[in-house]
């Protein structure tokens, strides 16, 4: 979109009138503006597919509409070719995204996320607007610090209702009557009738959807014509009694037995969230597992849904379920002498820091690493981190930078910081291939290069400073290399009223290429084998992690048992530890394939080989290192 102060950073999503585009805000509508952090969506509304009088319509809505759980209009843009709407940007994705994961929510969550959609549809109703159209299609997403808020949006076929606030019945004249999602459609809906009881229905249909995993009626559209007309339905025993009472109220096929508004239902939804079966069963996550499906005309149909966009392939390799069997490769765990401060494995070297020490590792042939290849390694001071590149890492300490090359591994001074504002004021990041650094301290990012010397090869580095970058911020950010030619930098507030994490990217020269914003917290964040895709563990709330991909920004949220402490990306997946030593594996999908214990309160944890971990816990006489092998079975044709 040239000369427009948006600039579109991908395809988020595709529905009846048209596209669906994540685009960032300019500072000012030129080409070469700086872009900020604020992103939008740009929703197309084509000529053919939307006419005037259903664009005209929605955006009155959404203009009219101002509610935290309805999606808001910001503006219009016309461009040559074709109409926009611009609407607040959801990260989330649809609600349908969310479902189509492997046991996405905690109960009390799911109840929580029906709740918003009920106030978004209250507000609504008072203001004589009746959606038609509720379903997980048109809920979006957004994530705050305790999870998941959801927002209405697509009014293009909603309905005022004659009367400001009536509950009664009307009817629409027009020949797209019944236009809508016939899976949740209320009966009188197939009659041409609507109110705002019509809505609550549908809501009945997604809070079915979420407990059970499944809709409660499925097949073709006649099918569902006729269950929703006629079918009485069995509510499933993995329902707990209080919650059955709602949903049975919710779906009475005569509007006038169902809730009399979206508020009464959220009440009764609030209660139940007190009830002693309820709350017993809070933090179990939802769909329940093997759920039972007594007619096959329950079994859920897709021939309702909006066509949608075809997610990229996140990896290569699976693993196959349940296939973890984890062996030690060492008998016994090498105690080292003092805490360790980093563990950090390459595809050739396996790095330990404990007070002025490196221990280094050596694989080959994807041997699994024993005590008994190390190298030791004496630095000048105490060792804060490691950073791992190409034939070598560089070594942070309080105050000096140094590299060792994997030649000789004597330490090289490249760099004195000067910083006497604590150890952790300065962030160092190194590019894979070791060419490139950036350094963060309080106001600025500094960019170098690291070249090797030319009589002496990658044994000896220079650094050669390129660029200085102020920053507005008051404390260094969190850096990473996501490729050989960008490095992200991280800052994450969680003392703030709402917490929230910023992400800019910049070029290895220091060109500010994009920035965004997530309002939730995160920790520990690591790099994936997809490209531009984080892993990161958020502060504050129930447990989980977060799967977040940058351009366009998109984030699955992922709940976990307990907080992990720490956490290692492998090619194949991700593996968590929690303060009681319990580990998990996921595939790259975020889907659970096993899990084991190991030593309690663990450090660190570093993948080795293919299969293979190290597993650091500090003790009191130390740290003891476990090396280990979990038997999975990678499968490298599964997704190709």
């Amino acid at each position: 979109m040239q000369h427009s102060k948006y600039r579109i950073l991908g395809l988020v999503g595709q529905g009846q009138f048209g596209r669906v585009f994540c685009a960032s805000v300019r500072e000012a509508p030129a080409k070469d503006s700086r872009l900020t952090s604020q992103l939008v969506a740009l929703k197309e509304l084509s000529h053919q597919k939307a006419p005037t009088s259903e664009f005209l319509r929605e955006l009155w809505f959404l203009i009219t509409l101002q509610h935290p759980n309805i999606v808001t209009c910001r503006a219009l843009e016309h461009t040559a070719t074709g109409r926009y709407l611009v609407m607040d940007y959801c990260e989330g994705g649809t609600l349908r995204n969310l479902l189509k994961q492997d046991r996405p929510l905690r109960l009390l969550e799911g109840l929580q996320l029906i709740m918003g959609v009920l106030a978004g549809l209250d507000y609504a109703h008072r203001r004589g607007v009746v959606h038609c159209d509720i379903k997980p299609e048109n809920i979006l997403l957004t994530l705050g610090s305790k999870g998941w808020s959801p927002r209405l949006s697509d009014f293009g076929i909603a309905r005022r209702l004659p009367e400001i606030g009536t509950t009664r019945l009307h009817q629409e004249i027009s020949p797209d009557a019944t236009v809508g999602s016939p899976a949740y459609m209320a009966p009188e809906r197939f009659y041409g009738l609507y109110s705002p009881m019509s809505d609550i229905y549908a809501v009945g249909i997604l809070l079915f959807e979420l407990l059970m995993g499944y809709r409660p009626f499925g097949g073709t559209p006649g099918d569902l014509r006729w269950a929703h007309l006629n079918q009485r339905l069995p509510l499933p025993g993995a329902i707990p009694e209080p919650l059955q009472a709602i949903v049975k109220k919710s779906l009475e096929k005569l509007p006038a037995r169902r809730f009399a508004s979206a508020s009464q239902m959220a009440q009764a939804l609030r209660l139940v969230m007190y009830d002693p079966a309820v709350r017993q069963l809070g933090d179990c996550i939802i769909p329940w597992d093997n759920p039972t499906i007594s007619d096959p005309k329950n079994l859920q149909s897709e021939t309702d849904s909006l066509p949608e966009v075809k997610e990229e392939k996140i990896s290569e390799q699976s693993i196959n379920l349940h296939t973890v069997r984890p062996t030690l490769s060492q008998p016994k765990p090498l105690i080292l002498p003092a805490p360790l401060t980093a563990l950090i494995a390459t595809e050739e070297y396996l790095y330990a820091a404990t007070g002025t020490e490196i221990k280094v590792w050596y694989q080959p042939g994807n041997q699994l690493v024993t005590g008994e290849t190390e190298t030791s390694i004496s630095m000048p001071e105490t060792v804060r981190d490691i950073l791992p590149a190409k034939h070598g890492c560089c070594v942070l300490s309080s105050q000096k930078l140094y590299w060792l090359s994997d030649g000789t591994w004597e330490p090289q001074w490249l760099l004195d910081i000067g910083l006497r504002q604590g150890p952790d004021a300065c962030k160092v990041a190194v590019d894979p291939h070791g060419r490139w650094l950036t350094l963060a301290v309080p106001g600025e990012l500094r960019f170098y290069s690291l070249a090797a010397n030319s009589t002496a090869g990658d044994r000896e580095k220079a650094l050669k400073l390129i660029a200085t970058v102020p920053l507005p911020e008051h404390y260094s950010p969190e850096l990473i290399f996501l490729d050989r030619r960008h490095v992200l930098a991280i800052w994450s507030d969680n003392e703030l009223k709402n917490p929230q994490t910023i992400f800019r990217v910049y070029t290895r020269r220091g060109t500010a290429v994009g920035a965004v914003r997530l309002s939730a917290s995160v920790g520990q964040i690591l790099l994936t084998p997809e490209p531009y895709t984080l892993l990161g563990i958020p502060q504050g709330g129930k447990p989980a992690v977060l799967l977040m991909k940058l351009w366009p920004l998109k984030v699955a949220r992922i709940p976990l048992e307990s907080l992990p402490v720490s956490a290692c990306v492998a090619n194949w997946g991700w593996v968590l530890a929690d303060i009681g030593g319990q580990i998990l594996v996921l595939n790259s999908q975020g889907v659970e394939v096993g899990n084991f214990s190991a030593p309690p309160t663990p450090k660190a944890i570093a993948h080795w080989g293919k299969t293979g971990l190290a597993i650091a816990a500090n003790t009191e006489e130390g740290s003891h290192l476990h090396f280990l092998d979990i038997n999975i079975d990678i499968d490298d044709e599964a997704n190709s």
